[in-house]
């Protein structure tokens, strides 16, 4: 596994220079240490102690459960800027791999306990985003108990969109597979792709590459993600 790992505070680290630069309104943007994974190599496995919580700088992460009859579950997809393997239990619920190479800020579990007891911004930073996950978990229950493929995949699209970190919110960068859609969404490959592909002639998207869409009608877009009784 091609891991390298850097304290922040090396100020000669081209990502820890700008880090302190991209993440300056964080309270945590000064602790931490400054990891680097290639694609498709494992951060921490199911099971594994959660000593360690991260936040993605660059890149995207995959964080998935392997069911017992040997289907992949994909619970969730950090961007740039989300914390993941934030948790209070003693080991790791799910696995975590490099979907593009990505650089990432490491958390020491005990150092992160005692900063939100000893710094109020640091907690209230630690709130938000267990309360993020929370709603994102909730969400995406709906959306795997209620909604039917195409509402599915729409409801992804928007998802991505609001996510976005360019400033054409209509272009939407793909770093995961189609497979890894279809796990995330609990749909096959072939749906997924059927879908996008009936998105793309109805005039609600482009698909320049594969790992890039362009929204052409965000309204409609909208509209096919809600269930059909309200379309």
């Amino acid at each position: 596994m091609s891991v390298a790992v850097h304290e922040i505070r090396t100020a000669q680290h081209p990502a820890a220079a700008s880090l302190r630069v991209t993440d300056a309104k964080s309270p945590l943007s000064a602790f931490g240490t400054v990891s680097h994974y290639s694609r498709n190599n494992t951060i921490f496995s199911e099971g594994d102690d959660a000593e360690y919580s991260y936040r993605v700088m660059t890149g995207a992460v995959r964080l998935s459960k392997m069911m017992p009859d040997g289907r992949r579950q994909i619970a969730e997809f950090a961007l740039p800027g989300d914390f993941f393997g934030l948790n209070w239990l003693e080991d790791h619920a799910l696995t975590a791999e490099a979907l593009t190479d990505v650089t990432l800020i490491c958390y020491g579990r005990g150092r992160l306990e005692r900063l939100g007891d000893e710094n109020r911004e640091v907690r209230a930073e630690l709130f938000s985003t267990l309360r993020h996950d929370l709603w994102a978990a909730q969400n995406h229950l709906v959306i795997l108990g209620r909604q039917s493929a195409n509402e599915r995949v729409a409801s992804f699209l928007i998802q991505l969109m609001g996510r976005s970190k360019q400033a054409d919110k209509r272009s939407i960068d793909i770093p995961m597979t189609r497979q890894d859609i279809a796990d995330y969404l609990g749909l096959t490959i072939e749906t997924v792709c059927r879908t996008l592909t009936k998105l793309k002639q109805s005039g609600l998207i482009d698909i320049p590459s594969r790992h890039e869409i362009v929204v052409r009608n965000a309204a409609a877009l909208r509209r096919a993600a809600q269930p059909e009784e309200q379309n």
